[in-house]
């Protein structure tokens, strides 16, 4: 809930506790409230460890989080030995796909979302070179996202001028990163990092006068990315995991009481963070009342339905979900079109 993704943890616990009380206005898990225990890793590996060793101490086996890819990494081995369980809201990697481990996840895979952008970038948007720019201390995401935008742009026929990586942990040299760019003159540039790593890179764009197409990963779909971009972030495009603006009765009922609580609008890890506390209920519900592991009713077909869609999981704990472009437009994220695979 601090450190340079705070963004995501903040959003993540209080869509968590929004979700732990719509459970105990129903009567709890079995007549007993459901209660969070919030731990802050300062969005580091080191803070995920060190708070699953604190929870383990408290004899707490259940982890809702944590809300990267690298943090979840490093967490899965920890919580196997012991028998625990992990609930990422947004732990997105595709290293986990298919894995037989302690990991549910809500996010879907990003495998799926790094084939769209590629689709979006080459065949819609007519982009034929492109420069990536990616963030190393959450290399479990990144590098696998771009590995796979990389990989699928060559396969098209285009060319991948650079990828030059950061260290959102130090100090960032954007100029340099920027006056690379203004040299090779790409089509179009990628950025995969936060909300607001993804809205300093813009700024500093604008600075220097390099005006391109750019584009980002859901990482950065964030509230955040607004306030800290502003215009410099206007006709940014990315892929979303979770459609926010999609007109359905749960979505909207979600947003309206987010706001109402909080003051701004929910973001990706918010919406997940929620789901994942109803399933977490309603799997310890079933586990408790039909004495089946937790594991087993977590990957049951319940007909729960959050506001992203159902909260249905597979034999792996894996989820699929569409996805949906959006873009930036006046000061707002503006859905496109759904996402679909483009071969």
């Amino acid at each position: 809930m601090t450190g340079k993704f705070s963004d995501l943890g903040v959003h993540g616990r209080n869509g968590a506790f929004l979700a732990a009380e719509a459970v105990n206005a129903q009567g709890g898990v079995r007549g007993r409230r459901l209660e969070l225990i919030p731990f802050d890793d300062h969005g580091t590996v080191e803070g995920a460890l060190d708070a699953a060793r604190k929870l383990i101490h408290e004899n707490i086996g259940i982890v809702v989080g944590p809300m990267t890819s690298t943090q979840t990494k490093a967490l899965i081995p920890v919580m196997e030995e012991l028998g625990g369980i992990v609930v990422s809201p947004t732990a997105s990697s595709h290293e986990f796909d298919g894995a037989d481990d302690a990991l549910f996840r809500l996010a879907p895979s990003d495998r799926f979302q790094a084939d769209v952008l590629d689709g979006r970038m080459f065949l819609d948007r007519r982009i034929r070179s492109v420069v990536i720019v990616w963030d190393q201390d959450n290399e479990a995401f990144t590098k696998g996202y771009v590995e796979a935008v990389a990989q699928a742009f060559l396969r098209r026929g285009g060319i991948v001028a650079a990828q030059p990586a950061f260290r959102s942990s130090a100090e960032t040299p954007w100029d340099l990163i920027a006056l690379r760019i203004r040299h090779l003159s790409p089509d179009g540039v990628l950025v995969v990092a936060s909300a607001k790593d993804t809205a300093t890179f813009c700024q500093v764009l604008a600075l220097q006068g390099v005006r391109l197409p750019v584009f980002s990963s859901f990482w950065a779909r964030s509230p955040e990315l607004l306030l800290y971009g502003g215009h410099t972030v206007e006709g940014l495009e990315m892929v979303s995991a979770v459609d926010l603006n999609a007109p359905t009765p749960l979505m909207q009922a979600f947003e309206s009481l987010y706001h109402d609580r909080f003051g701004k609008a929910p973001n990706h890890a918010a919406v997940f963070s929620y789901e994942a506390v109803l399933l977490l209920s309603r799997a310890l519900e079933h586990s408790l009342s039909r004495e089946l592991p937790l594991r087993n009713t977590l990957i049951a077909d319940t007909g729960l339905f959050g506001p992203a869609g159902p909260i249905r999981l597979d034999a792996y704990g894996d989820r699929i979900l569409p996805c949906v472009i959006e873009t930036v437009s006046e000061g707002r994220f503006i859905t496109l079109a759904e996402g679909r695979e483009q071969r």
